[in-house]
């Protein structure tokens, strides 16, 4: 020791083979020496070793306080020839220093220091050395003042906790609740890790899926504009083929317009010619007259004749060739704007082409992204497998630790036992030689009939075990099953009541229809009329954005029956007639008509404030849209009532708040109506499906529980069966 509590210099306290006394007056410090070995034995708490904390066992200097030491240092020396200890020397130096070191916010700091003969080491090489040497520091290998009669006024439970100390047992159940805390953080890892893994799976199909999509959009869009440019190219080809034939037309008639020219010169000549002739004719006529005459003017009226019908030939060709070249011009501005088309195809088929080199590197990145992810996976797929090594191997040291108290434990019923057979045997010995003869024969004739039923009760035996390995496997089969049918079961039921409650809802707003409406779904249900599909209001689904618009748009309409044909809502009519209930309007699939947009309604459609036809903004099935075109026609929904103004006449307008205005430039709105119909958004189908699919789901699980009770029966009548056969 040195500078330990009450010694303030080096001492050294031999301790010899047998038993060594130390002696002295009260305050010499005898308590110290044992609180010294204490020390380095390392308790819990500094308090074993009767200190407030580990600072206070440096020595103070004493009464007068001089030369107070600044650190304290105790060894203790274990004889190790048998190596129970896991150090390679015959001897083993254990020491501890403890040292002050004050800092300017703590100035009672300080460090702590273990050492091995002579070698730094640290507090678990302690523990692990003292271990194998059987030894700790709160154990009692050292018995204390005080220790004797506590132990002999303790309990039974405490008494026994001594014993499990003493014999090592509690340090194992520290090991074995250590392995079983790493174990749950093993377990709780590899959960982790599966979702994880589950995760990045969902992620790889949905790139997967991104990627194909990708490679088809790509494909089919170089087909179309590849289709695109053969049409326009091919268009082209077309056009200057026909400009070809109409120029070879116009130079066919140039050539025949030029002819005709010629012989229209030489008719114009020989008109002149004749022209004179006939004068000179007349004249003749003039001065000689008679029969010649007549001939002479017949022969000038078919020469006339003949010169109108060549000037008329004239005008025609005149007009095909104007004809022709105004076609011609035609042509040509229109292949103008094919090749003008043909120019804007490459352009777009240029940035295509960029667009889809921009996809390929977008690819390449998911590619590699995917390839990160998976070696990310294999990387927790190592982890995995090291926590599922580590936690193998901690499985085997629990294993080992319980092999080790099961051994202990049979060591002490071995001495338990001994005992209790000494007193047994002392009692035999007083029995007479006669009882050991009839024993004996007894023996012998047992031995014969437990030879041949060793035999049956092997075979038994096996077929019970086989028996029990597959009830228990069936057990664990039907226990899963169970645990999954009460998943189950929990989320159908969550599910019905969020529908039960949104039913729930619709039926008090049903309760808003009027009494005819009301009677009609009423004879329905109770099959008093079929044929019936439902209201308006039940038959179509809106989102909530744009509910209170389209519902304000649609007004009473909303409460019109939609039934299959004029027969079915002349009967319901009659029904009401008869009841006396009040009027209703039915809507007959069959007569209904889908009208079309008028045009003034086509035209604000475009515009950037309206959302579109409130018919549109409406979800139901196509059946419905001659029933729903009588409810809202060509309606529009728009953001605000500024925007209907300033599109409004002539057209049917709904903005967001409820304001309507009508084509006829009427103005309705203020504030919406608390009470007014609203449109359902409730499957009442989807709703009987939940109900049969927990009713079913509940039976399942009655069914599998009766299973499962019978089966744990039959496992416990065959354990009970085993158990016979093992004690006979």
């Amino acid at each position: 020791m040195e500078n330990f509590k009450s010694f303030g210099k080096k001492l050294t306290v031999p301790f010899f083979p047998g038993f060594t006394a130390i002696t002295g007056p009260n305050g010499a410090g005898k308590s110290n020496i044992a609180d010294a070995i204490l020390f380095v034995l390392g308790p819990k708490s500094s308090k074993v070793i009767r200190a407030g904390r580990l600072t206070d066992l440096i020595f103070n200097g004493g009464k007068k306080r001089k030369n107070p030491a600044k650190y304290c240092k105790v060894s203790l020396v274990f004889d190790n020839k048998t190596k129970k200890m896991p150090v390679d020397a015959d001897e083993v130096v254990l020491t501890r220093m403890i040292k002050h070191a004050p800092l300017k916010n703590d100035p009672n700091n300080y460090y702590s220091k273990f050492y091995v003969n002579g070698r730094s080491a640290t507090y678990s090489d302690f523990e692990n050395i003292l271990l194998h040497g059987r030894m700790s520091g709160d154990g009692y290998n050292i018995v204390k003042q005080g220790d004797v009669t506590y132990l002999t006024e303790m309990g039974s439970v405490d008494r026994r906790r001594i014993i499990d100390d003493i014999a090592g047992i509690s340090n194992f159940d520290e090991d074995i609740k250590k392995a079983e805390k790493e174990k749950g953080d093993v377990d709780s890892n590899l959960e982790r890790i599966k979702i994880i893994l589950n995760e990045i799976s969902g992620q790889i199909r949905q790139l997967k899926n991104d990627r194909d999509s990708a490679f088809r959009y790509k494909e089919l869009k170089d087909k179309l504009y590849e289709t695109k440019a053969k049409i326009a190219l091919k268009k082209k080809q077309d056009v200057e083929a026909q400009i070809a034939e109409i120029q070879k037309q116009i130079e066919s008639y140039e050539s025949e317009q030029k002819k005709l020219d010629e012989k229209s010169n030489e008719l114009k000549q020989k008109y002149g010619n004749e022209k004179k002739e006939l004068e000179e004719i007349e004249n003749k006529i003039g001065e000689v007259g008679g029969d010649e005459v007549k001939e002479i003017k017949e022969k000038i009226d078919n020469i006339r004749s003949e010169e109108i019908k060549v000037e008329e030939r004239i005008n025609y060709l005149n007009d095909e060739i104007l004809e022709l070249q105004k076609e011609e011009k035609d042509l040509t501005a229109h292949l103008e704007a094919i090749e003008k088309e043909l120019k804007e195809h490459n352009s777009k088929r240029q940035e295509l082409e960029k667009e889809r080199d921009e996809k390929q590197k977008e690819l390449n990145e998911k590619d590699s992204e995917l390839a990160k992810i998976k070696e990310d996976v294999a990387q927790s797929d190592d982890k995995s497998m090291d926590l599922a090594h580590e936690l193998a191997k901690m499985r085997e040291e629990y294993n080992e630790k319980n092999s080790e108290i099961h051994e202990l434990k049979l060591k002490r019923n071995r001495f338990t036992d001994k005992i209790e057979a000494l007193e047994l045997q002392i009692a035999e010995m007083q029995e007479t030689k006669s009882t050991y003869e009839f024993e004996l024969k007894d023996i012998a004739w047992q031995t014969e009939n437990l030879s041949k039923e060793h035999k049956d009760k092997s075979k038994k035996t096996k077929d019970l075990e086989k028996s029990l390995f597959e009830k228990k496997k069936k057990e664990s089969e039907l226990t899963e099953q169970l645990n999954d049918l009460e998943n189950a079961i929990r989320r159908l039921q969550r599910e019905k009541s969020q529908l039960q409650a949104e039913f729930d809802a619709l039926q008090s707003v049903q309760s808003r229809y009027n009494s005819a409406v009301n009677a009609i779904l009423k004879a329905k249900d109770d099959g008093a009329l079929s044929g019936i599909h439902g209201t308006i209001a039940d038959l179509a689904k809106v989102d909530k954005k744009y509910e209170t618009a389209v519902e304000i748009a649609a007004g009473s309409r909303m409460q019109s029956i939609v039934v299959d044909d004029d027969e079915v809502a002349s009967n319901a009519i009659k029904y009401l007639q008869k009841e006396n209930l009040g009027r209703a309007t039915f809507l007959p699939l069959t007569k209904m008509i889908s009208g079309k947009p008028r045009g003034k309604a086509l035209m604000v459609k475009d515009d950037a404030k309206v959302h579109g036809f409130a018919i549109d903004l409406v979800k139901f099935k196509d059946k419905y849209r001659g029933a729903f075109w009588f409810v809202f026609g060509d309606t529009l929904v728009v953001d605000g009532l500024d925007d209907a103004r300033r599109l409004m006449g002539g057209v049917r307008l709904v903005d967001l708040k409820g304001s309507l205005i009508e084509a006829s430039g009427a103005m309705i709105g203020g504030s919406a109506p608390k009470t007014r119909l609203s449109f359902s958004n409730v499957d009442r189908t989807k709703l009987d499906e939940i109900t049969k699919e927990l009713e079913d789901a509940i039976a399942w699980q009655e069914k599998v529980s009766l299973k499962l009770s019978e089966l744990k029966k039959e496992i416990i009548e065959i354990e009970n069966n085993l158990g016979e056969f093992r004690t006979k």
